[in-house]
């Protein structure tokens, strides 16, 4: 009852406070200083006396000694000592179900008086805890292996010392002071650990190129198994420390996706990297294009163009040259788009929407969310399904979070649908993987979220994309 009380008073009087953190994060133990602005929009000189964190009261500041006229505004800064305990909520990733997600919050208070009224006016935000060094970028992750990987390993015994993978590592220092320490570079199997160096001064950061050590210690790397993969792990360490300041795991799947030869794959990126990322684990040659090198590059130098998740939404500029993609299709290409919403794609002349594919395909809003669903092969002898990569039930376990969105309802049928599935009581979807010749190439729509299940690491998902690059090359 205070409180809205309280509330009442500020939005009559017209006293608002803000606060401004100097630092972007909070960290456990250390203090960090606050920007504390007081206005006053009233008509009443206000006399600001007190200030406090979280309804802790820290005394007057010499700054609000006089009155707050009308139309004027005062900062004062303070500090707010972070508990040693506050736990840490960075990488977000990594607590979206325990509560910690959003940080911690911080509670500003102003004590003011106007006449004999004396209240407090509150304002709060929510900062994220971070360690003091923090692994802020980590890249690849998760590391996915695929048979492009193997091509130099198992050649001699000097092949220990090759990497598995060459990781990007950013290493943030949130404190005042330089930081001097190691990162420490390991997975399991009994596999030497990588120690590195590092100088970071403070409130800066550095950015890393580093690697995994190959090879299990005490073992012939002419026998040593390319199967079995552990977590790369990435550990932080002060100088003359032993506990880890920071503490990553990446972890390393194996992907038995193979593609066929001399690829170069052209793709339009939609709103994340799980596709540039993927094609690179694939070892295919790839290039992003931007919409004007879509309408003035010589697109058959591609042996395949992939639309990502939306972009006719996210970059509705790609509309008005989609025709130079569907001709690099009907001149011999692979032109493959991944799920767009229904409202997004199909055909409205209100919104200026043409019809984006070379045939009819309306989109519905079906989808199927049990990440479960058992999975049909309408036409298990497609070779779509087959070349390079045969797929089976198999490549559909361990998905994440769903099988597909915004389903087709209607397509011509010059489309093969090779799919099919439905969520428990639900009428069954087929169009989730379409697949159409058009002229002397291919066209593929699918509204299955392989862009999840690339950025989760299901191996399933990286045979599927391989597959599709491969279209129509994969026997030649």
């Amino acid at each position: 009852m205070k409180r809205r009380l309280f509330h009442a008073l500020a939005v009559v009087s017209g006293v608002t406070v803000t606060v401004a953190p100097a630092n972007t994060v909070l960290v456990p133990g250390r203090t960090s200083d606050f920007v504390i602005t007081i206005s006053n929009a009233g008509a009443e000189p206000v006399q600001p006396y007190l200030m406090g964190f979280n309804e802790t009261v820290r005394g007057a500041d010499a700054n609000s000694s006089g009155p707050l006229l009308p139309g004027k505004t005062i900062t004062m800064t303070k500090q707010y000592a972070t508990p040693p305990d506050a736990k840490v909520n960075v990488p977000h990733a990594q607590h979206l179900y325990d509560g910690q997600l959003l940080g911690r919050r911080i509670e500003a208070n102003a004590f003011v008086k106007i006449e004999d009224a004396t209240f407090t006016v509150p304002t709060e935000t929510s900062m994220d805890v971070a360690a003091a060094v923090e692994i802020t970028n980590l890249s690849p992750s998760p590391a996915v292996k695929t048979p492009a990987d193997d091509k130099s390993k198992l050649r001699g015994t000097m092949d220990c010392l090759l990497r598995d993978f060459d990781y990007k590592v950013r290493l943030t220092n949130h404190q005042d002071a330089p930081f001097s320490g190691q990162l420490i570079v390991g997975a399991g199997f009994g596999r030497r650990a990588a120690y590195h160096p590092i100088t970071i001064a403070g409130h800066d950061k550095v950015d890393l190129t580093v690697s995994v050590p190959g090879c299990p210690l005490q073992t012939d790397p002419r026998t040593a198994s390319v199967e079995k993969s552990e977590p790369a792990s990435f550990t932080v360490v002060g100088n003359g420390a032993t506990k880890p300041l920071a503490r990553l795991e990446v972890p390393i799947i194996r992907a038995d996706a193979r593609v066929a030869p001399n690829l170069r794959v052209g793709y339009v990126r939609g709103f994340d990297f799980s596709l540039p990322n993927a094609l690179n684990a694939l070892g295919v040659e790839s290039k992003e294009l931007s919409v004007d090198e879509v309408k003035t590059s010589d697109l058959q130098k591609f042996s395949t163009i992939i639309v990502d998740n939306r972009v006719y939404e996210s970059q509705p500029e790609l509309i008005a040259v989609n025709q130079k993609l569907l001709d690099y299709a009907n001149a011999g290409g692979t032109l493959i788009v991944f799920y767009h919403k229904s409202n997004e794609w199909n055909p409205d002349e209100r919104r200026k929407r043409p019809q984006l594919a070379p045939y009819k395909l309306i989109l519905g809003d079906e989808r199927i969310t049990d990440e479960n669903a058992p999975i049909t092969f309408i036409e298990p002898q497609h070779p779509l399904l087959n070349s390079p990569n045969r797929m089976g039930q198999e490549d559909f376990v361990g998905w994440i979070q769903e099988r597909g969105l915004y389903y087709p309802k209607e397509w011509d049928q010059q489309f093969h649908a090779l799919l099919q599935s439905n969520d428990p009581g639900e009428a069954p979807l087929k169009g989730g993987l379409l697949a159409a010749d058009y002229g002397r190439g291919h066209y593929i729509y699918t509204s299955m979220v392989w862009y999840r299940e690339l950025r989760g690491g299901v191996p399933g998902a990286y045979r599927m994309l391989a597959n599709m690059i491969s279209y129509g090359r994969a026997s030649r």
